[in-house]
């Protein structure tokens, strides 16, 4: 039996959750995976696995592996920040796990001073940009980049 009084949480408003229709899959079709990682010939295929804010799709082809990760649940730019934070207070003194800025890949305006970052040891980018979070595993740094660019610039489209 409850003892005191259910007070909703501000996430359950309407329209604040559970809104986002983008699926990562079909943003990046698995030729242009190819062509970023530098294997023009290689097929890749994508498995798409989507929740309420949450779009995740991999592609996987001849033992490579990319990951893209759209976050659409409320308050990105603020979660991006802390994800940041976090990293740097807990890794900052280790070269390998210590997050780099990146320019010129998400919002730059966002908090924290880049609208991106890489990890080596992950072999990820975080990047921010509309009020989105994408998550990017990649062989290089390079290919991560280039799908995080690709990925902003469609879901920016009108229709989307």
């Amino acid at each position: 039996m409850r003892t005191e009084r259910f007070e909703p949480t501000p996430l359950k408003q309407p329209a604040e959750s559970g809104t986002s229709t983008e699926r990562s899959c079909t943003l990046l079709r698995p030729r242009e995976i190819a062509r970023m990682l530098g294997q023009p010939g290689v097929r890749f295929t994508a498995s798409p696995n989507d929740s309420t804010d949450l779009s995740i799709c991999d592609w996987r082809g001849r033992g490579e592996r990319v990951q893209l990760i759209v976050d659409s649940a409320p308050r990105a730019q603020l979660r991006y920040y802390n994800q940041l934070s976090e990293q740097l207070q807990f890794y900052n003194q280790d070269p390998q796990r210590r997050p780099y800025k990146l320019k010129h890949v998400g919002d730059d305006a966002a908090y924290g001073g880049a609208g991106a970052w890489w990890t080596r040891t992950k072999g990820q980018l975080v990047a921010y940009a509309d009020a989105r979070i994408l998550r990017i595993r990649a062989p290089t740094r390079r290919a991560a980049v280039q799908v995080a660019r690709l990925a902003f610039r469609r879901l920016s489209e009108p229709g989307r």
